[in-house]
């Protein structure tokens, strides 16, 4: 039996994957719904309707477009302020809401399989099989999952994000607002490493079996 069945930190984990797994589950079905009745009260004709929205964007801050009061600034050389940072936007519109909430359901369904893996993975573990084939497979398919995951969703958060700017008007001197678009290398190089670790624990599954048979 392995020594991952008696580590405690092994069951914690697998506890831990437990609720995050029913909460991620809850969220997928619960977020939905409180976009329907965010659009029933849109419907509704209120004046006061609106929702925060989170759009990945690049902004662009002209100093010198404001007043002297503003630009007299002590250690600013450039008047020109610009960077990435994800902005949460107001917005009245319906169809920036639905749009924000395909994007959420998509990395939500995304979350979930990962977590179902891994608490596959550590039940696995807290059963005393580690070493074992389903297990290598388990990790090599969330390996190809952070890969496509980390190429997919910029490309998701930069046409969200551009579609959710049209629907809304910005009309500041000096301020601009664009879809940004920014690819993590460090995400890859995670997945790459887990497929690379699968294929060594599938490896190491193959010859555990064949130690088992001769015993």
């Amino acid at each position: 039996m392995s020594t991952a069945t008696h580590n405690p930190l092994t069951r914690v984990v697998k506890r831990i994957l437990d609720v995050f797994r029913i909460l991620a589950f809850a969220g997928l079905i619960l977020w939905p719904l409180s976009v329907v009745a965010m659009s029933i009260g849109h419907y509704s004709g209120s004046e006061t309707w609106g929702v925060d929205i989170g759009v990945f964007s690049r902004f662009i801050i002209d100093l010198s477009a404001f007043t002297s009061g503003v630009t007299e600034s002590v250690g600013v050389r450039d008047p020109i302020i610009s960077g990435k940072a994800v902005l949460n936007i107001d917005t009245s519109s319906l169809n920036a809401l639905y749009l924000f909430t395909a994007i959420t359901e998509v990395g939500g369904i995304v979350g979930l399989y990962v977590l179902v893996q891994l608490r596959a993975l550590f039940g696995s573990l807290v059963g005393g099989m580690s070493f074992t084939p389903d297990n290598a497979v388990r990790i090599r398919k969330i390996g190809f999952v952070v890969v496509a995951w980390t190429l997919i969703n910029p490309l998701l958060q930069y046409l969200g994000g551009r579609a959710i700017l049209m629907e809304y008007s910005l009309n500041v001197p000096g301020i601009q607002l664009s879809p940004a678009f920014e690819l993590s290398g460090m995400g890859i190089l995670i997945g790459l490493a887990m497929i690379v670790l699968s294929g060594i624990l599938s490896e190491a599954a193959g010859m555990h079996e064949v130690q088992q048979l001769t015993i």
